[in-house]
């Protein structure tokens, strides 16, 4: 049961968790896509906008110097001087994208007839170059925002492409453009590939779904890793909660049974084993009520204000009796300084002494000591009952607070259910303090009990 529900939780934590980074993920690179796009795109017109400045600037254009161009911007650049196009558009090189060439400046030229406007500068993005190979692939452009922007159904890269018209001077077949001799129209069109940038968005979008991908493979790992420990308590607590049903049972079924022979038998004294039996069974049943009640904090404290140095001599009035019938000497250990008044409940703390005084009493042998003391610390009432008993070994120090535990020494106790000490913790629990064992110089056990000064 608890493995598939750790791997129902794992599941629903993994995929909510890697949901919300893949969406992420995915809208961040649709932002930095976009971004990309178009500070691209800005970039390319501002070299076309400092390409066409050059050209008005500068008396002689030569074709070097428009290789130089092309060479640094990895462009193409086409012109036509009053429709006419130079022989620098015919170099080899532009073979590939000469018809694009050509048809962009078609369409320029009614857009600025249309227009009305001789000057206009126009820039074309996600222009597609038509395939060789599909003699129906076609471009169509359209004018929007005062950008015109070209689709085609080719299969080549997209390129970008800027087009103006700059007045300027004759063309010389020798010497390239003479600028300043008269006012013909020159037209400069720059094709700007972008297999480089569309490599960039390629790695980009690989980029993120590596960490995508990454990030929900740790997610996955995390969430196994927290459910368990998550679904751990409960677990061990489920199996405590066996564990205490399976003892519980054992313990009651001893006194049935034993009832249940002496009615059936009638040995003699039948009736004082039947009493007994049931005395011992309403206590075990007493301990189980009082350890739910203040497990689930649903018992009340009785808070009273007393002086706990009295408090304790009267308890060792009563006990002392007792320790003395098993030949037992019991001592009282008080601070010589008057200490502060404690507020507790003073039954259930009389209830944890007396469970640590009986305990003491079982497990030391006759002619050995048992000590009942009282000091502070640190703004703690520290209760402390010590014996020079059997002891208690180190693994199983921590392991006696549990309910229906029992020391090998103890195993052979009828009257110790393994609910004394697990009943003394919880309520030293209820009065926010706590509870602790030591062993006593030259054998034997020491339990101290730290209750909060308030």
């Amino acid at each position: 049961m608890f493995r598939k529900l750790h791997f129902k939780l794992t599941a629903l934590c993994a995929l909510t968790t890697a949901g919300i980074l893949i969406l992420s993920a995915a809208l961040y690179l649709s932002t930095s896509e976009h971004t990309l796009s178009e500070n691209h795109a800005l970039s390319f017109q501002h070299d076309f906008d400092t390409i066409c400045s050059s050209f008005m600037q500068q008396d002689v254009i030569s074709y070097r110097y428009l290789q130089q161009v092309e060479k640094n911007g990895n462009y193409y650049v086409f012109l036509w001087d009053n429709g006419v196009p130079l022989l620098f558009n015919s170099l080899d090189t532009h073979g590939p994208v000469s018809g694009l060439a050509q048809e962009i400046y078609s369409s320029y030229q009614e857009s600025a007839a249309d227009a009305g406007n001789a000057s206009l500068r126009l820039f074309y993005q996600d222009i597609r170059v038509p395939s060789t190979e599909n003699d129906g692939a076609s471009l169509g452009i359209g004018i929007g925002g005062g950008n015109i922007f070209a689709q085609s159904r080719g299969v080549s890269p997209s390129m970008q492409a800027g087009i103006a018209t700059i007045y300027t001077g004759q063309s010389n077949p020798l010497s390239g453009l003479q600028t300043r001799q008269n006012d013909t129209g020159l037209v400069l069109l720059i094709l700007s590939p972008q297999e480089d940038f569309h490599r960039q968005l390629s790695r980009q979008r690989l980029l993120y779904v590596l960490l995508s991908l990454s990030g929900s493979l740790l997610f996955i790992l995390f969430a196994y890793i927290f459910t368990g420990k998550l679904l751990r308590p409960i677990r061990e607590n489920q199996e405590k909660q066996l564990q205490f049903v399976a003892n519980a049972s054992h313990e009651l079924r001893t006194p049935l049974a034993v009832i249940l022979s002496s009615v059936d038998a009638r040995p003699p004294h039948y009736e004082q084993m039947i009493r007994e039996e049931v005395l011992r069974m309403g206590r075990l049943v007493d301990n189980m009520l009082m350890l739910t009640s203040l497990g689930n904090r649903s018992l009340e404290l009785q808070l009273s204000t007393f002086a706990p140095d009295t408090f304790l001599l009267e308890l060792y009035e009563q006990f002392e009796p007792l320790a003395r019938q098993k030949d037992i000497a019991m001592e009282l250990s008080l601070p010589e300084d008057s200490v502060p008044f404690l507020t507790a409940d003073s039954d259930l703390l009389k209830q944890l002494l007396l469970i640590l005084l009986q305990n003491a009493v079982s497990y030391t042998p006759s002619g050995n000591r048992i000590t009942l003391g009282l000091f502070t610390a640190d703004k703690y009432f520290c209760f402390q009952v010590t014996d020079t008993g059997i002891g208690i070994d180190d693994r199983e120090k921590d392991k006696i607070f549990e309910r229906f535990y029992r020391a090998d020494g103890s195993r052979h106790q009828k009257d110790h259910f393994g609910l004394g000490l697990p009943l003394a913790k919880e309520i030293a629990t209820a009065h926010h303090g706590r509870i602790e064992v030591s062993d006593t110089a030259g054998g034997g056990s020491t339990f101290t009990c730290y209750f909060p000064m308030r």
